[in-house]
């Protein structure tokens, strides 16, 4: 009895060792250069608050008193976002690269370029990960008339950019792999409307004549193939 109980373990370990080793040769560890196609979507978050002067010249978005507040506007900008990453994975876990695209907004679009860090938390067929993106939004067009409900141009300049996102990377086969994440986006940019003084015309529908730096908060979902 002894024997077989012996024997049976033995056979249990043999097993179970054989199975580790196989997944092992299965998830082998590659250096190799990486290329990923992602689709996303964001919506704005957060308020912007437009100062009663111009404070053009200012590189951070201004911290106003209640009596400096000209009016609140709400961040209700979407963005579909097309991106095409080059990287080099230097392990299963590591890699980095090169991430460019098309960021459509409501009335007016960037063009990112990034540099792209990513790290993969778990060496399985689905693992969490995460990912930062920082880099420069350049523009690509600009709706040249403000809003007809709040009288104002979003997004009339080029500036840095970051993204953060986690979610799980899955193997879908040797050669490739899927995204799927939740994403927070920052961009920085310039926001333009109208201070109207007492006894002007107001062409506030048509024409801006005040300007204040603006940082967009967005927070969306990104889905990309890696191959």
């Amino acid at each position: 009895m002894k024997r077989l109980i012996t024997l049976f373990i033995a056979i249990i370990l043999i097993v179970s060792i054989t199975h580790v080793q196989a997944q092992r040769n299965r998830i082998q560890q590659e250096s190799k250069f990486v290329f990923m196609t992602s689709l996303a979507y964001a919506t704005g978050a957060g308020d912007i608050q437009l100062a009663n002067y111009d404070c053009h010249e200012l590189l951070l978005p201004p911290t106003l008193e209640p009596s400096q507040i000209l009016k609140t506007v709400r961040n209700k900008n979407y963005n579909i976002n097309v991106e095409q990453l080059i990287g080099y994975q230097f392990n299963n876990f590591f890699y980095m690269g090169l991430g460019t695209g098309i960021d459509f907004w409501k009335h007016t679009a960037f063009v990112p370029l990034y540099l792209n860090l990513s790290v993969n938390m778990m060496q399985t067929r689905v693992a969490p990960t995460a990912f930062l993106n920082l880099g420069w939004g350049f523009k690509w067009y600009l709706s040249s008339r403000p809003e007809i409900t709040t009288r104002v141009i979003h997004a009339t300049n080029q500036g840095p950019m970051g993204e953060a996102g986690l979610g799980v990377r899955i193997q879908l086969t040797d050669k490739v792999t899927m995204l799927i994440a939740g994403t927070y986006k920052l961009q920085y940019s310039k926001i333009r409307y109208s201070i109207i003084h007492d006894g002007e015309d107001d062409f506030s529908a048509d024409l801006t004549n005040s300007i204040q730096p603006a940082l967009y908060h967005f927070g969306g979902v990104k889905v990309g193939i890696m191959y």
